[in-house]
């Protein structure tokens, strides 16, 4: 019983190892990628999503291009591209065309072009009644960056890093950093 359990031990070993060596050099080899891609959004000049504009990739080397109608957020996407420069342009009636040549692409990279759409020639009036939301529709999360000057020079009672929300605007600090007296009342003190 004694060598069937040691034999148990070593393939199990064996197994784990050749398990290791597999994941080791077979991951980075999957994960290599040659393309990269353009993506966007299309708006005017007053933010607003453009709706069913023409964006057009061309590859300035070969000369192939490809055309992108955006949906109703305005967004656009050329992605598995092959490294090289390109030519992006857009445009939608009532609006003047959009041009922007030189655009670098490299392996594994993503080139962010959001398109501003200005008003072309056009014989009818456009009023923006609409405000910029003060959120995001399109993201949930909220956040600040603070910079390292400030987290330096606020002190910080305890070194308690909460006391750190009172840095972004309209955050009311509740409690501050006595959370022993809750706890103290509880009891009976």
């Amino acid at each position: 019983m004694k060598k069937s359990g040691n034999r148990f031990l070593v393939a199990l070993a064996l197994g784990v190892v050749v398990f290791l060596v597999a994941m080791l050099l077979g991951s980075p080899l999957a994960a290599q990628s040659t393309s990269g891609s353009i993506s966007g959004t299309v708006a005017d000049a007053s933010g607003a999503a453009v709706p069913d504009a023409a964006v057009t990739l061309t590859n300035e080397g070969t000369g192939a291009s490809d055309t992108f109608t955006t949906g109703a957020d305005g967004l656009y996407s050329f992605v598995n591209l092959n490294p090289g420069s390109y030519r992006v342009e857009a445009e939608k009636s009532g609006f003047k065309h959009f041009k922007r040549e030189g655009v670098i692409v490299q392996v594994e990279q993503r080139v962010p072009i959001n398109i501003t759409m200005e008003i072309g020639a056009i014989t009818q009036t456009v009023e923006v009644t609409g405000e910029t939301p003060l959120i995001t529709p399109t993201n949930t999360s909220l956040g600040q960056v603070i910079d390292e000057r400030k987290t330096n020079e606020i002190p910080l009672n305890g070194r308690n890093v909460f006391n750190l929300l009172a840095l972004s605007p309209g955050v009311v600090p509740q409690g501050g950093t006595q959370a022993s007296n809750a706890v103290s009342g509880m009891n009976g003190n």
